[in-house]
């Protein structure tokens, strides 16, 4: 794949390594700073630790040719668990992912509903922040929606797993290029 090129593309498939590990928001921070808020006003708040498997997919679309890359690598970091009622939760997660060198860091904020004791459906934004140099007329932010299932093991070990597609385009340049990541995610998480 290396040695295809988009005509009239300037050579972006030199740059899906950026597609496919990550991009970003502007002010993520407020976002968590106000879902700390809220959550002072949760029934019950638990923090804890995740990690796991990151599959990051990242394409490019132009001039109607498709190119696509997958890789694979790992995740971990820290989340807090607030308690909004019988079967709703708030779960913000910050996150440290590396795939094949490539390093950024995700900011998930899921809204969890349970629909059984131990099984939830999980929903939400999630910001994507890249840790490495981004290239001109490309953001190193992505806004992606998140969705997935989680089913707790015991009351403070669980398992999750989700998967997140990028609403905006990674690419800002005057050209009629679309660049997208998705990611999956399968992990492990303990509250304490």
């Amino acid at each position: 794949m290396s040695g295809t090129c988009v005509p009239g593309s300037r050579g972006i498939p030199k740059m899906i390594r950026h597609v496919t590990y990550f991009s970003l928001m502007k002010k993520p921070i407020l976002w968590v700073l106000l879902l700390m808020v809220t959550g002072t006003a949760a029934q019950q708040a638990k923090f804890g630790v995740t990690a796991g498997y990151l599959n990051a997919r990242g394409s490019i679309k132009a001039e109607g040719i498709s190119i696509s890359a997958s890789e694979s690598g790992f995740y971990g970091g820290l989340l807090a668990d607030f308690t909004l009622g019988e079967t709703w939760h708030v779960q913000p997660e910050l996150l440290y992912a590396t795939v094949d060198g490539g390093e950024a860091l995700f900011l998930p904020i899921v809204l969890r509903y349970y629909v059984a004791p131990k099984l939830n459906f999980q929903a939400g934004p999630q910001f994507v922040f890249s840790l490495e140099d981004v290239p001109e007329d490309f953001t190193g932010v992505e806004f992606d929606l998140a969705g997935g299932i989680g089913f707790d093991i015991t009351e403070d070990f669980f398992a999750q797993a989700r998967y997140s597609f990028q609403l905006n385009n990674s690419y800002t340049g005057s050209e009629d290029v679309t660049v997208r990541g998705n990611y999956l995610t399968l992990g492990l998480g303990y509250t304490f």
